[in-house]
């Protein structure tokens, strides 16, 4: 922003400090206004700017304007910090999965193919192999920097009008147990993952889908490791994707009905296969999503001074922009840099995770 002294005949600017001189004729051009003879307005025009025409040497008079002061408040609240080093995001791909590569790599042969068969037939895992799995998954979290396990699941959570983060649900667990061989009355607890505790876990689900719906002696909960998605380290937690269901078997999740969407997909699909005579020693299918999610990136400190924004994830008041969706100018655009920094830590993050994130645009 720059302000214009209308005082000279030259057509001094003033552009904070620094002076820079321009022929008249030229700043007439440049302002698509009259020539200075004829000009009787006691303001002349700068962008989108007004300034009164009388010698200035800072542009400060321009303080109260919105986007000035709102720019000059930014600098103050968000001082620039040094920029952090650069991750090379395809280096760190699926380092922190126990994905089919890293499964068949640690786990001994026959334990492996019994594992892979399970998740063909549908079978549990016996015993013996859990505490085997079990095992190699303790070690490889604890290389990954692991303290805790979580069964990470995805109550309904309708009647609470939850969004975003709020959606998923994990019961934390640090990765220790009793040593119940001991004689001491307090037993001393040893760094482990117990197998059953990896396979299946018990929690409180009274409060699902909206709360207080069942009786106290029907409120427990169930969490089983849904075999087909692979654990993984998340802030220092192993993260074991689960289905939830009551003690009943009623789903009280997101993931149980994809599940049972996928066996009757793979049962019928089958069934289509051998009808039409294609692949018919198939013993499974196998379904995939194509995921694409679009989203808006709200700055922080603004978003907390919108109660509809905070307490219901969209908006409630406001008016439209005068460029928004109807234009073309942001589509496709370089997305603004601190955008940027944004999509390409999260991609970062999800590429280590083992999710395949290769597509981004504004």
């Amino acid at each position: 922003a720059f302000v214009v002294d209308g005082s000279e005949k030259d057509g001094r600017v003033n552009q904070g400090t620094l002076t820079t001189h321009i022929p008249a004729e030229t700043m007439d051009f440049f302002l698509c206004r009259a020539p200075a003879a004829k000009q009787d307005s006691e303001d002349v025009q700068v962008g989108c700017c007004s300034a009164p025409a009388t010698k200035v040497e800072r542009y400060d008079v321009l303080a109260e304007q919105p986007l000035l002061a709102q720019e000059e408040e930014e600098e103050d609240e968000f001082p620039q910090e040094e920029p952090e080093p650069e991750i090379d995001a395809l280096e760190w791909m699926s380092t922190a999965i126990f994905d089919n590569k890293t499964m068949q790599q640690r786990l001994p042969g026959a334990v492996y193919t019994r594992f892979k068969e399970a998740m063909v037939t549908g079978a549990p895992t016996n015993e013996e192999d859990q505490k085997v799995i079990a095992d190699v998954i303790f070690k490889w979290a604890r290389e990954q920097g692991a303290v805790n396990f979580a069964h990470w699941f995805f109550p309904m959570r309708g009647g609470g009008g939850a969004y975003g983060a709020m959606s998923g649900a994990i019961k934390m667990d640090t990765m220790i147990d009793l040593c119940w061989s001991s004689a001491e009355a307090t037993k001393p607890f040893r760094a482990i993952l117990p197998h059953e505790r990896l396979f299946a876990g018990e929690t409180d689900g009274s409060s699902f889908p909206n709360g207080g719906l069942r009786a106290t002696h029907t409120a427990a909960a169930f969490t089983t490791w849904d075999r087909s998605s692979p654990c993984f380290v998340l802030d220092g937690t192993l993260r074991i994707p689960c289905a939830f269901v009551t003690h009943l078997g009623a789903c009280i999740d997101d993931k149980t009905p994809l599940l049972r969407s996928n066996d009757a997909l793979n049962k019928q699909g089958l069934r289509l296969l051998k009808n039409i005579n294609i692949s018919t020693d198939a013993k499974a299918i196998h379904s995939f999503l194509g995921w694409e999610q679009e989203f808006f990136v709200i700055r922080a400190d603004l978003y907390r001074k919108r109660p509809d924004l905070v307490n219901c994830g969209r908006t409630l008041i406001g008016k439209l922009p005068r460029r928004h969706q109807q234009g073309e100018l942001n589509y496709f655009a370089p997305p603004p840099g601190q955008v940027q920094r944004l999509m390409f830590s999260a991609q970062a993050i999800m590429l280590k995770l083992g999710v395949p994130m290769a597509v981004l645009h504004n």
